[in-house]
């Protein structure tokens, strides 16, 4: 992924800001650790649905077919196939959503600016602005390529990479955490531990 790096950026007194090219469907594709900060990452999902075919599939196989090889290499081809069909559809949908989005005349990549104010976080797409209070951002978490800020449930996405080094990544987040609620800061321990550092 490509994306010009502003890094953080002093606006206006009290306002941090950083900036830089969001990709047509990066913000899908991160907020599925929203999902599984609430239960099961992403991964561990596929781990468990993959050991639940070998758990069912093997026995099944074997009362059908009579053979525990047979049973075996039957789950085994159908495991190959989820996983190569599932990233076969991820790529195949990213394409998708291009195309269409270059059809309607939207860009594919959108210069995203990402605010700290004093009154709470602005998400700025320039076409598009997304505000929230600070006493409405409830986590505040990392995963390996993104920050999630969760806000009443909605989530703002902001891409690691904007930031070009880890110091200026370490001090927006370090600003962020300073004007989260104690609550929030109980609930984003990775942020916590970077603002930390």
């Amino acid at each position: 992924m490509t994306g010009e790096r502003d890094g953080p950026q002093e606006t206006a007194p009290d306002v941090v800001a950083v900036t830089g090219m969001l990709e047509a469907g990066e913000t899908t594709r991160a907020l599925a650790y929203v999902k599984g900060r609430n239960g099961l990452s992403p991964r561990w999902r596929l781990v468990m649905l993959l050991c639940s075919m070998i758990a069912v599939g093997v026995p099944v196989g074997k009362l059908v077919s009579g053979s525990w090889l047979s049973a075996l290499l039957t789950v085994e081809f159908t495991i190959v196939g989820l996983i190569g069909g599932a990233l076969l559809f991820e790529r195949v949908w990213i394409r998708t959503m291009r195309k269409a989005l270059v059809e309607r005349g939207q860009p594919t990549e959108t210069r995203l600016t990402f605010r700290l104010a004093p009154d709470g976080p602005a998400y700025d797409l320039e076409a598009l602005v997304m505000t929230a209070r600070w006493d409405a951002v409830t986590d505040l978490f990392g995963t390996r390529h993104h920050w999630i800020f969760l806000a009443q449930g909605g989530a703002m996405v902001l891409p690691r990479r904007f930031f070009a080094t880890p110091e200026a990544e370490r001090a927006f987040i370090a600003a962020a955490v300073a004007r989260m609620s104690e609550p929030a800061r109980g609930r984003s321990p990775d942020a916590v531990a970077l603002a930390q550092d």
